[in-house]
């Protein structure tokens, strides 16, 4: 529904992907619940149970790429997702390849494999822990991603309570609780604690994920820079025809304007005005007055404010 009215083509790719994350969460969960009412069907399904838990670790640090991408030059390579699916097509052949008893058995911490078969029971036992670096991999990028962004926002946006993506934290917080659960599968015995360790209370926390996420996501609480990328370039391109850029000319039009009554003003909102760019917009601001975008556009609210 949030996808077919909003008109925003740059918000519609977030939404876009976060319902292929959701389909991948569907098909993880319902292999889940295969596992433990349905052995037979949690078999035939056990590749893309595999295949699931690998890419969603991926489109999550995708999601975050798109929500917190502040230069044109900055690309998500699709290559992200070549391991995962690589990983869960060589799994998926193999073990179409295995003897019925082999793929039936497997999920027994106590089965003994037979000679000739190491090699694939191995695998299949590695498969959590190959999920556990891959899912520990892309947060810490994610993080990283996000630290990084909101270093660099303050130059480019004056409504830091949306742009910081303060939110994500919450999500990072529930994914730390996530993962290490279901390692508690492997050591202990009894089934009762093994499902309510190891599955309900994991999927209790992806549940709050999914609230956080669906949330924001919905009310929009982000700030897309990239959806200005061709008044950036316009900017650029009539920047001989205009006045130069300096003090004089920038404090005439803040205080005759009062552009900073808007408060979602964002720099390139201001660039097509001086004809320039956003660096150097972000640059002369950072060197004439001492002070990034965020701080001198609230520095004129404030102002407004005592007025």
């Amino acid at each position: 529904m949030r996808l077919f009215s909003q008109v925003d083509k740059y918000v519609r790719r977030v939404i876009v992907l976060l319902i292929w994350g959701y389909v991948m969460e569907m098909i993880y969960i319902t292999t889940i619940f295969f596992y433990n009412f349905d052995q037979e069907a949690f078999i035939q399904t056990k590749p893309f149970n595999f295949l699931s838990m690998l890419v969603l670790p991926v489109m999550f640090y995708h999601l975050v790429f798109k929500l917190t991408r502040l230069r044109t030059s900055e690309e998500f390579t699709l290559w992200h997702y070549a391991a995962p699916y690589v990983l869960a097509a060589a799994y998926g052949i193999w073990f179409m390849q295995m003897p019925e008893e082999i793929r039936r058995n497997t999920n027994d911490k106590t089965f003994q494999w037979g000679t000739g078969y190491e090699g694939f029971v191995i695998f299949d036992y590695a498969r959590f822990y190959i999920r556990i670096t891959l899912s520990l991999i892309y947060t810490y990028l994610s993080i990283r991603r996000v630290i990084l962004y909101r270093k660099e926002i303050v130059q480019y946006s004056s409504n830091i309570e949306v742009a910081s993506l303060r939110w994500l934290y919450q999500i990072f917080g529930a994914l730390f609780l996530v993962i290490p659960f279901p390692l508690l599968y492997y050591f202990i015995e009894n089934e009762a604690y093994t499902r309510f360790i190891g599955l309900i209370i994991p999927n209790l926390f992806l549940l709050f994920l999914n609230v956080i996420l669906c949330y924001h996501i919905f009310r929009q609480n982000f700030i897309l820079l990239t959806e200005d990328i061709i008044a950036d370039r316009l900017a650029e391109q009539e920047k001989g025809s205009r006045e130069m850029l300096n003090h004089e000319t920038v404090s005439r039009y803040m205080i005759q304007e009062k552009p900073y009554l808007d408060p979602n003003l964002k720099i390139t909102d201001l660039i097509t005005v001086f004809g320039t760019n956003r660096t150097y917009l972000s640059s002369f601001i950072n060197t004439t007055y001492g002070l990034n975008f965020s701080m001198y556009i609230n520095r004129f609210r404030l102002e407004e404010f005592e007025r």
